[in-house]
């Protein structure tokens, strides 16, 4: 416990175990609601789970440990079963009723054929860069030279 003594500036000793004992009930600042030693704090700043009840609560919900029911390496909550894996695979593929089309029968030939003509982009960001491409560019009048009102044309 001595190890914890520091000198200030101005040469005062400074004990810090002894600074962290006296001060451990106090309410620390944040919106945590729990005092220097980390317990949690309750209306009117009464105590309603220690510190050593939080670590507990903790470590049982966050262990390192596997459980003696599920085999390392195994992830039986991840499983599908084939049934399920079929139910989601036709969800997939059955048409919703956002992906019909609303109106008039020519309402709906038109919406058709836009989705028709939009085509996903294809290829890599390697090939669309290696494509090439032809810009056109206007070439912009010169800035005229001489000042024509006298001022500073320059600063």
């Amino acid at each position: 416990m001595a190890g914890n003594i520091y000198r200030t500036s101005r040469g005062d000793a400074v004990d810090m175990d002894n600074l962290r004992l006296n001060n451990e009930k106090t309410i620390a600042i944040g919106n945590m609601k729990v005092n220097a030693r980390g317990d949690e704090l309750g209306p009117g700043g009464k105590i309603i789970k220690t510190r050593s009840e939080v670590m507990q609560e903790y470590h049982q919900l966050n262990t390192a440990v596997a459980d003696e029911d599920t085999p390392v390496g195994s992830s039986s909550q991840l499983k599908v079963t084939d049934a399920e894996l079929e139910l989601e695979q036709s969800q997939l593929l059955t048409p919703t009723a956002s992906d019909q089309p609303i109106g008039t029968p020519e309402e709906q030939q038109e919406q058709i054929e836009q989705q028709e003509k939009y085509s996903k982009p294809r290829g890599s960001f390697a090939a669309s860069l290696a494509e090439e491409t032809e810009v056109n560019q206007e070439l912009l009048e010169p800035a005229s030279k001489t000042n024509t009102d006298g001022g500073i044309s320059r600063i």
